[in-house]
């Protein structure tokens, strides 16, 4: 069963979702076209609570300053999906920043994303929210975007960025959580169909097939 379907099977509270600025719905056109608000206009999940924060990262993994990136999402998941009972949908796209970070690559790996993001559904799981989690795989970035960034976020490879596709399938795998193919969708429609002018963020076809992946999650 698709994860929309399932959700609809269960009945939700409300959705969650936890992520970067692509969650949070930067270059969508309008508030209503970004990937959260066609995913819980699908499901009949309002309220949406959305805590992605612009510019975080997953992994509480040293950069290269030796401290960890502000706001990342292994060290305020709690607050943000565990802060009081509830019954909400919880999705999470988060791995896009992760992957395109270079300048630290002792610290900050995919081996600290897959601990983290473990931790993360280990805790979901555990109070009861196994059956409502979906986690996407970062969405793509055109070869364009390899070359846009702040200091530390530019340079990475097309193969060691996949390598974090490979670990939220894998962690989907492992943890019988529904699996969101973000990547996968998004690639087959060219290098920058789904781009906006910034190279980095999604444009509203883009929005909708992460959207899309979602909906569709399998496990």
């Amino acid at each position: 069963m698709m994860f929309a379907e399932h959700l609809k099977s269960l009945g939700i509270s409300g959705t969650r979702v936890f992520g970067d600025s692509i969650t949070a719905g930067f270059n969508a056109s309008r508030p209503e076209l970004a990937w959260p608000a066609l995913f819980a206009g699908a499901v009949d999940g309002f309220p949406i609570r959305n805590h992605a924060i612009p510019g975080t990262v997953l992994q509480g993994s040293m950069l290269v300053d030796g401290k960890p990136r502000p706001n990342n999402g292994v060290g305020r998941f709690a607050e943000s999906l565990l802060d009081r009972p509830h019954e909400d949908a919880v999705l999470i796209l988060y791995g896009y920043n992760d992957a395109r970070y270079t300048a630290a690559p002792e610290t900050m790996n995919v081996a600290g994303f897959v601990r983290d993001y473990g931790r993360i559904l280990e805790a979901l799981i555990a109070v009861g929210h196994g059956q409502r989690i979906a986690i996407g795989s970062p969405p793509y970035i055109p070869d364009a975007g390899f070359s846009v960034g702040s200091s530390g976020f530019t340079g990475q490879t097309r193969q060691d960025f996949e390598r974090y596709v490979e670990a939220v399938n894998s962690l989907a795998r492992q943890f019988s959580v529904f699996y969101a193919p973000v990547y996968e969708r998004m690639m087959k429609h060219g290098d920058a169909l789904l781009a906006s002018p910034d190279i980095t963020h999604p444009n509203d076809a883009g929005h909708r097939v992460i959207f899309e992946a979602f909906r569709d999650a399998a496990r």
